[in-house]
């Protein structure tokens, strides 16, 4: 009760992967021809669906209200969301990447930075990428400071992240703004989207912008 069809449909594919895994590993007469017959139902009924893919644009209008929204909250917040959303239309990465970019993986020289465990739909632990990073995001991350933390001596130590922050609570300052400014179905994973846009209306080919 109150999933929806996509997200049903979620739950029956790890279900399916755990019965595999317990019929080969533990020898359990499971028969998973029962389970794809009830998927096969399910969808008839469409009560499991496959996601349905957002087209959502970020228009200038939207976009400037967001920046000219955060430009007075910044000054006292510990966010800096409008360089966020800034560099998140650059590069076209996901809140949870932004969080973990580091100093260490910037490499200045070749334009490029390094992230470590990017979502891929087979192998995330592990999948390090590095991706090009245009003038404007270097001029983002410039303006950057380095956050200090105490260690467990007790001595400063500086943070490794450029942005330092919980993914979370980005997209609740940015899920807030959009209510308060009546931003209507605006999610900040549409920044992605909008940004893989700008790129290939900027001339860049499929293989650049992947």
């Amino acid at each position: 009760d109150g999933a929806g069809p996509a997200t049903a449909n979620n739950d029956l594919i790890w279900l399916r992967q755990v019965l595999r895994s317990a019929r080969a590993s533990l020898g359990l007469p499971i028969n998973l021809q029962l389970l794809e017959d009830a998927s096969h139902e399910l969808r008839q009924r469409r009560v499991t669906d496959k996601p349905k893919q957002r087209q959502r644009r970020v228009t200038a209008d939207e976009q400037r209200t967001l920046l000219d929204h955060f430009a007075v909250r910044d000054v006292r917040a510990e966010i800096p969301m409008a360089d966020v959303i800034r560099f998140a239309l650059l590069t076209a990465r996901r809140q949870e990447e932004i969080t973990r970019l580091k100093w260490a993986d910037l490499d200045r020289e070749k334009g490029i930075a390094w992230l470590d465990d990017v979502k891929h739909p087979l192998k995330k632990v592990g999948n390090r990428r590095a991706f090009r990073l245009l003038s404007d995001a270097w001029e983002i991350i410039d303006r950057q400071p380095v956050k200090i933390e105490k260690g467990p001596d007790g001595k400063d130590v500086p943070d490794p992240c450029v942005f330092p922050f919980n993914p979370k609570s980005i997209g609740a300052n940015f899920t807030r703004a959009c209510r308060l400014r009546g931003l209507q179905d605006l999610h900040f994973h549409d920044l992605r989207h909008e940004a893989t846009s700008r790129l290939f209306e900027c001339g860049y080919d499929i293989p650049e912008v992947a």
